[in-house]
């Protein structure tokens, strides 16, 4: 997908920050009791006008009461291994409907051949 956009960035950075994003939203963003039919996890990705690529992964699940602590490696690993790549990590909830939305943005740079 990045490449499709034609990011100018560290793709394997890109692609193990996804990665872990949709994994937590898989392990932790549907809710107990919602029926399979109804589960959904969505990724977007974006590169802003300064070439700075967005990621957003978004589920149905709103509440995420340790974010800053599991950013900081003091609750779980994803988010803090998507944190030491160097990626900025935040999360918010959308206006329209519910859940929320897990952003990482990555600055674009030097591609290791």
């Amino acid at each position: 997908m990045v490449t499709i956009l034609g990011w100018h960035g560290d793709i394997l950075r890109a692609v193990e920050a996804v990665s872990r994003l949709v994994d937590n939203g898989l392990m932790h963003g549907i809710p107990d009791g919602v029926p399979l039919s109804e589960q959904k996890l969505t990724l977007a990705a974006a590169i802003d006008e300064a070439g700075v690529l967005v990621i957003d992964v978004s589920d149905l699940n709103a509440a995420f009461p340790d974010f800053q602590a599991a950013v900081l490696g003091e609750k779980g690993r994803g988010l803090w291994q998507v944190a030491f790549l160097g990626v900025r990590v935040t999360r918010f909830v959308p206006h329209e409907g519910t859940g929320k939305t897990v952003r990482a943005v990555l600055a674009p740079g030097p591609v290791d051949l």
